[in-house]
């Protein structure tokens, strides 16, 4: 059954008000970039909104639209599927299927990018392998084009498909199985509880992940970037690296804020209408259904997903960083052969990802607790205020600092500084939503008792409510770190000359078309932000918690 938890007001003391007035802060500076970005294209002439509306706007329109909606069903495909799969059957090795599922998610969609253009480009390992080996012609063997929507949604589908996929078996895991029994003993058919039992209790885990892999489709530059597939991301890029005035890009920015509504408002409308079922006493799990004949079938499906999500990319790396070892070509040598910048850019990459995650939990700690504890239209503005950057694409957020920063705060332009204001403020929608889930876990009363015994304020927070919701927090932090580590946008326009991260390091080698270089990179992005994911997936559900509750997340992340 549902359950609803009163949850008593605190009283408005000086706690309270420090409280209230610091997660005002933090909103009101989470705002700046979308503020200054209106601003900006208000600001402009008619002729170049008139010129972007005609020319530009409406074919962006169609491109992003149509990527969303196709990666958002073919991830559905997979990830509800393999869902399905892995909880409701009797295939073996429960427990490794939901972590090689899972591991995706630490993988960028550009770098996946990346070893399919490897594999299936013309001139690529397979047209030179049919060259060598069976003896075509160049040019004679007809390859899968990469370089439009469907080339797109097949890469960007099997990074995000875990989005659907954790929340989706954490769903079906925690379903009480006499509710489908009740509905058999009525009469209903396996397909008829399916349909009118199952699909409505999964419904909302599924409906979350969609919205993610929405909002990621939105929110991604480098995938579309590296397969030439014009949506507004890459638009907003090329308007601010070729022109001189940059309001363009600021107009292309508002035109894909109005395009992320409908997604943002339907994840408003989810988080207040989506009901939890607790299991009771007496819950007892579904028993899974018998494969038989079908389990080889079942286990060779979910091996090929496996290698095309996890085996192909990490065995493309590893020959081009082979290669690159071993037989380095005059790019190797003129790039640096073993790639001698690799251990400066992965430093560079986990201290700025390791700071800006720490400082995205703690600050977001004041709306989220406002949030929890005071209830109110204040309370709900300031954490809809906080989560405005969650419209931003990582590309949008830096163009905004970018401005700012150039007209405004001319001594942050080009810093360390700025860098890292803009990596807090790209994660940090996504660090007050898991952490307003995690917050909302401990009880008032705990505090209430904590204060009835001589503690004040801040000291029921440090001994009583940090600690209880140290779990949750942690898991906002991994998952934050996660984001940071992978971000691309933010850093190619706000990093300080001479300050490369990994994934501006795999960016720049790739955008020359020097793979063996960008792949030790990438192998050791890769590497980092596995660890981190399987540390938050020790917790059983930790991640599938943090991504049906918090679902203001990764996006991005591009």
């Amino acid at each position: 059954m549902s359950q609803f938890r009163y949850v008593p007001r605190m009283g408005i003391d000086h706690t309270s008000r420090t409280l209230a007035i610091t997660a005002a802060v933090v909103s009101l500076l989470a705002s700046v970039p979308l503020v200054y970005l209106a601003l900006r294209a208000f600001d402009a002439d008619l002729e170049v909104w008139r010129r972007l509306w005609v020319g530009q706007i409406p074919p962006l329109i169609g491109n992003t639209v149509a990527l969303a909606v196709t990666t958002i069903g073919l991830a559905a495909l997979i990830g509800g599927g393999a869902a399905w799969l892995v909880e409701r059957t009797d295939i073996p090795g429960r427990s490794i299927w939901r972590v090689l599922f899972a591991l995706p998610l630490a993988i960028p969609a550009y770098v996946v990018a990346i070893c399919w253009l490897v594999l299936l480009r013309r001139g690529g390992l397979v047209d030179l392998a049919a060259i060598r080996w069976f003896g075509f012609a160049h040019g004679e063997l007809l390859l899968p084009p990469l370089y439009n929507l469907w080339g797109a949604t097949l890469v960007i589908g099997l990074c995000v498909f875990p989005y659907i996929f954790l929340p989706v078996s954490a769903a079906l895991r925690s379903t009480d199985r006499t509710l489908e029994e009740a509905a058999r003993i009525a009469g209903g058919s396996r397909w008829a509880v399916a349909r009118q039992v199952t699909l409505p209790l999964i419904m909302p885990a599924a409906a979350a992940g969609a919205l993610l892999v929405g909002l990621y489709v939105l929110s991604d530059f480098g995938t579309v970037a590296m397969l030439r597939y014009r949506t507004f991301t890459l638009a907003i890029y090329q308007q601010f690296a070729g022109q001189v005035d940059r309001s363009a890009a600021a107009i292309l920015s508002m035109a894909l804020i109005v395009l992320a509504l409908p997604l943002l408002s339907s994840e408003e409308l989810l988080s207040r209408r989506s009901r939890r079922l607790n299991r009771s006493r007496s819950w007892q799990p579904r028993v899974p259904v018998a494969l038989g004949r079908g389990r080889v079938p079942v286990l060779a499906l979910l091996g090929v997903l496996v290698l095309l999500s996890l085996g192909l990319p990490l065995g493309v790396l590893g020959g081009l960083t082979l290669q690159s070892w071993l037989f380095p070509t005059a790019a190797d040598r003129i790039w640096g052969i073993n790639n001698d910048g690799l251990l400066r850019h992965s430093l560079n990459s986990l201290l700025l990802a390791g700071a800006a995650a720490t400082l995205a939990t703690l600050l977001a700690c004041a709306p989220a607790l406002l949030a929890a504890r005071v209830p109110g239209p204040m309370s709900s503005f300031l954490l809809a205020l906080s989560k405005s950057p969650f419209t931003l694409p990582g590309v949008m957020v830096g163009l905004g600092f970018v401005l700012l920063f150039n007209r405004w705060l001319t001594l942050l332009a080009g810093t360390l500084a700025a860098l890292l204001i803009g990596f807090v403020f790209r994660v940090l929608p996504q660090a007050v939503a898991a952490n307003e889930s995690a917050l909302r876990t401990v009880s008032p009363v705990l505090e209430q008792a904590a204060r009835t015994l001589g503690c004040n304020g801040p000291g029921s927070l440090c001994r009583v409510t940090l600690p209880v919701a140290a779990p949750g927090l942690l898991a906002s932090w991994v998952l934050v770190f996660v984001t940071a580590m992978k971000e691309l946008p933010t850093a190619v326009l706000l990093r300080p000359p001479g300050f490369d991260t990994l994934p501006v390091r795999i960016w720049v080698a790739a955008s020359e078309s020097v793979h063996t270089q960008a792949a030790p990179a990438a192998f050791a992005l890769i590497g980092l932000t596995m660890a981190t994911l399987l540390i938050l997936m020790r917790r059983q559900d930790g991640l599938a918690r943090v991504l049906e509750h918090g679902r203001s997340g990764e996006g991005a992340r591009a």
